[in-house]
């Protein structure tokens, strides 16, 4: 036990004497069938450095209480955090689920709740420590690449916050149901860091997971300023038509990236335009060494970095300084014979339009 602690243990002690013996409880207790030293032993495990008068008031009390009988109770711990989070002591609260953690083997949910509260307090470099233990729990949950996405983009590392929100919107199970909050975060990043021919990729690849609900007013302002502060150039060329395959199989295009050639998936879904390293080396293309992103295929989860291509050219259609992200071979499931996917960097330059027959490419023109 460090010394002050044991301070504290001394002063808690008197105090809660003082207070058991004016509501009419033994010195002994300080809530039903609770001992004193197991109560004050509970409060220096989880840390809650509160005021006595506080430590010794419902509901408080009855849930240190709880937690010095069950010390791995994990509704107790969350309606202690509630409780103490509710007094006015946040901090405290966010320290006490920590500890909790730490203390019963690892616990997701305190983490993620001690997370969102050191957000609200503003402190971005242990929120992004906490995120970053949660992530180590749960490595193939998305909600800790978010919550660590956004104590970066707010503290201002917003390359890294970019590598996150990547991570989360991969990682998110049902597109269908995932919200327009991460691909705002990757925008908002790329803006920040004056990338705004950038910001307009994850903003299309929002648009196209359900053109009539997500092709807004409000996102195509954010899209066209964007492409006004950026100057940005859009793809050339004229009308392509490719066949869309039988049997719901995938529709495979010829594609040159800096004078390589392959052959690549068209995926509407996927953010980013995705390599397999060899082919990405082959091509030459630039990739950022420090960037980590985790990647969802159709075999598992994968790493890759993100990068640029100087040019990515589809038949007469063109398109220069395309965001990439390039994935391991060994882990790169796109099949036989396939170099990668031709995702929205790529193919938010240009207009696409998809039926049961035929997909068309077009060259667009800026309003």
């Amino acid at each position: 036990m460090n010394l002050a602690w044991g301070v504290r243990r001394a002063a808690y002690l008197v105090s809660l004497m003082l207070g058991g013996i004016a509501g009419g409880l033994a010195p002994s207790q300080t809530a039903r069938g609770v001992d004193m030293d197991d109560f004050l032993a509970a409060m220096e495990r989880l840390q809650v450095g509160i005021p006595m008068t506080v430590a010794g008031r419902e509901p408080v009390r009855r849930y240190l209480g709880e937690l010095s009988r069950e010390p791995c109770d994990q509704r107790a711990i969350a309606d202690l955090g509630k409780a103490l989070d509710d007094a006015g002591y946040r901090r405290e609260a966010a320290n006490a689920q920590i500890r909790f953690s730490q203390t019963c083997g690892g616990h997701a949910a305190s983490l993620r709740a001690a997370v969102n509260i050191l957000l609200k307090l503003s402190d971005y470099a242990n929120a992004v420590t906490v995120a970053t233990d949660l992530i180590k729990l749960e490595p193939y949950n998305d909600n800790g690449f978010f919550l660590r996405a956004v104590a970066y983009d707010r503290a201002g590392s917003y390359q890294r916050a970019i590598d996150d929100y990547v991570t989360a919107i991969e990682l998110f199970g049902n597109k269908d149901r995932i919200s327009s909050v991460g691909y705002l975060g990757i925008a908002r990043s790329y803006e920040k860091l004056g990338r705004f021919c950038d910001a307009v990729v994850p903003l299309e690849s929002w648009i196209s997971l359900n053109p009539a609900r997500n092709d807004t007013s409000q996102v195509r302002v954010i899209i066209d300023d964007d492409m006004k502060k950026g100057s940005c150039s859009l793809g050339t060329g004229s009308e392509e038509t490719f066949p869309v395959p039988r049997q719901r199989r995938p529709v495979t295009l010829p594609v040159t990236i800096n004078g390589s050639r392959g052959v690549f998936i068209l995926d509407t879904g996927a953010t980013f335009v995705a390599l397999k390293k060899a082919f990405a080396q082959k091509a030459a293309v630039v990739i950022d060494q420090d960037s980590t992103v985790r990647l969802h295929t159709a075999n598992g989860i994968t790493d890759g970095k993100l990068g640029r291509a100087a040019t990515i050219q589809l038949r007469s259609l063109q398109a220069k300084d395309v965001p990439i992200v390039v994935q391991d071979d060994a882990k790169a499931t796109f099949g036989d014979g396939i170099d990668g996917l031709l995702g929205m960097s790529f193919l938010s330059r240009f207009k696409v339009t998809i039926d049961s027959q035929v997909v068309k490419i077009s060259n667009r023109q800026r309003k």
